[in-house]
């Protein structure tokens, strides 16, 4: 017989009696008892001791954890399997099946262990934690959003006929989902639709609020739709929205559906907005065991410590996935057809495009995860900077068209930067600009390795001596940790442009003498980002009133 069988066998024997004195007697009697009743059954011989001692099952309890913010307690008889025991807790919970169970040991400080035979479980009590498993479903397009509502109770006949004609093309798109992101968080976030049932209960839950003001009494089947349709309507804009983000969500969905405001609090959001940041953490937990890569670029193999390596600039697809059909052998072969490429004297922009477009998501894999050195980046990448592929990248990774977007808000904002400029002038505040100017225009531009040392970050202007200084310009280069990445450029426009761009292409966080330069540029000048600092707020608001 194993060991853990008679001891547990004991232990219960101990639990049972209460009776501390003369312990190793007590044992021994019940223990030789349990044998003798054994011995006297037909069946010993065609049954375990422990079996036969389960005849009468006792009691266990069960604290089952199935999310952060819903923890429940349960009495249940003894089961025999964990097959039984799914049975058990989905009949007990009123949960559907599909879940792995994973209890706290106490052999192992209460660390968490998968369930893989029911003799694992302590035998008096037990903590069990529920992971339910991913099942990946086609997102519905905006026509078939367009076509559910309330009052339909089919489509219409042409809507069959069009379905069925596409029914070979849905299934194609089934299989490749599309992950990448083309739109920034929304000042008014749209609630997505829910299920059938729970829109009906919704709609007639509100008409009784207007009449009434009385509020649904929100199940829980209703409250974990509602939280897993939001979570998945953020992800869809950020993986890790902020708490102010969040609350937008939660004003959003009780502004919709009012019925669902809590009693006893100003909005009626505070209770959603708590519920949802816990059902985004667990969702991105799901994420991560699915193997979605901007979830797992935080946990290092053999690590169980994160490494945060999140969206610092307002990134819409930061770490997007591997297209479908393509594994990194797949994209790193077309990484060197890439490199070939940009050798050729004749290089096709159009098969350059092509190839940087299909090696996107194992470029950002490398950026983000191995940090590696610029150097490193533009041997093993060319084409990335190039004038073009900067645009490119930076349109792949915030869908804005960089050059453009910059140049139109720099138009629209000259006006009242040459307003601040004169009142400081007028102040006596304007030296420090002509000092600047001066110092540029002595520089010695013989050499450019005499000016890139201990040069982070910098844009290098290279200029002759000329009586005309209009045409004394002879090259405007862009560097990057005491390297020239980019050189031969047209204007000082253009590489400020080009040098904003490389610093979302490469992941480069902005350096603190120039973080507010940065953020105004992103954050007023493109519109990445809604929270500024007091200073680029400051400076927002000036140019507003200008």
């Amino acid at each position: 017989m194993r060991f853990e069988a008679k001891h547990s066998f004991f232990k219960k024997v101990v639990h049972d009696v209460h009776n501390f004195k003369n312990l190793l007697k007590t044992l021994a009697s019940k223990h030789q008892l349990m044998i003798a009743y054994a011995l006297d059954s037909h069946r010993f011989f065609k049954a375990s001791v422990v079996e036969k001692m389960k005849v009468a099952k006792v009691e266990m309890l069960l604290r089952v954890i199935l999310s952060p913010s819903d923890i429940r307690k349960l009495s249940i008889l003894t089961p025999s399997s964990v097959e039984e025991l799914v049975n058990i807790l989905c009949d007990k919970l009123q949960i559907e099946n599909g879940f792995l169970i994973q209890y706290e040991d106490p052999d192992f400080n209460y660390e968490l262990h998968n369930l893989n035979d029911i003799s694992e479980l302590p035998p008096d009590k037990a903590t069990l934690r529920l992971h339910w498993e991913i099942v990946l479903n086609a997102a519905p397009s905006d026509s078939d959003l367009s076509d559910f509502t309330l009052d339909t109770a089919s489509k219409s006949s042409s809507t069959h006929s069009s379905t069925s004609d596409s029914a070979t093309a849905f299934d194609s798109e089934q299989l490749s989902p599309c992950t990448s992101r083309s739109d920034q968080w929304p000042s008014q976030f749209p609630i997505p639709l829910f299920s059938y049932d729970v829109e009906l209960r919704l709609q007639k839950a509100n008409e009784d609020f207007k009449k009434n003001g009385t509020t649904l009494n929100v199940t829980r089947d209703i409250k974990m739709h509602v939280l897993e349709k939001l979570a998945e309507a953020v992800f869809s804009y950020k993986a890790y929205p902020k708490d102010c983000e969040l609350e937008k969500v939660a004003c959003a969905l009780v502004d919709k559906h009012p019925c669902l405001k809590a009693p006893g609090s100003n909005g009626g959001w505070e209770g959603w907005k708590l519920s949802l940041k816990f059902k985004m953490a667990n969702y991105c937990q799901k994420l991560r065991y699915a193997g979605c890569p901007e979830i797992t670029v935080h946990f290092r193999q053999g690590s169980s410590r994160p490494s945060l390596k999140r969206p610092q600039k307002s990134e819409l697809n930061f770490l997007p996935d591997h297209p479908v059909g393509f594994s990194e052998e797949d994209l790193e072969k077309e990484r060197a057809l890439m490199e070939e490429e940009v050798k050729k004297k004749d290089m096709s922009l159009s098969v350059l495009n092509s190839k940087m477009e299909m090696t996107f998501s194992l470029r950002r894999k490398e950026i983000v995860a191995d940090q590696p050195l610029v150097s490193t980046v533009k041997q093993r990448w060319p084409g990335l900077f190039i004038e073009e592929q900067v645009y490119a990248k930076f349109q792949r990774i915030d869908c804005i068209d960089l050059k453009s977007t910059f140049l139109t808000s720099l138009d629209n904002h000259t006006r009242g930067f040459l307003k601040m400029y004169r009142a400081k002038a007028n102040q006596g505040r304007g030296s420090d600009l002509e000092v600047l100017l001066e110092k540029l225009d002595s520089q010695d531009t013989e050499a450019l390795e005499d000016h890139t040392k201990n040069m982070k970050m910098g844009i290098l202007e290279v200029v002759k001596e000329s009586a005309d200084p209009s045409r004394s310009l002879v090259n405007v280069a862009v560097v990057l940790e005491e390297e020239v990445v980019m050189d031969n450029l047209p204007d000082y426009t253009d590489v400020f442009i080009l040098l904003f761009g490389l610093l979302y292409v490469i992941n480069i966080e902005y350096p603190k003498d120039l973080k507010y330069t940065f953020e105004v540029v992103q954050k007023v000048f493109l519109h990445l980002g809604n929270e500024c600092t007091a200073r680029a707020q400051s400076l927002k608001n000036k140019l507003v009133l200008m």
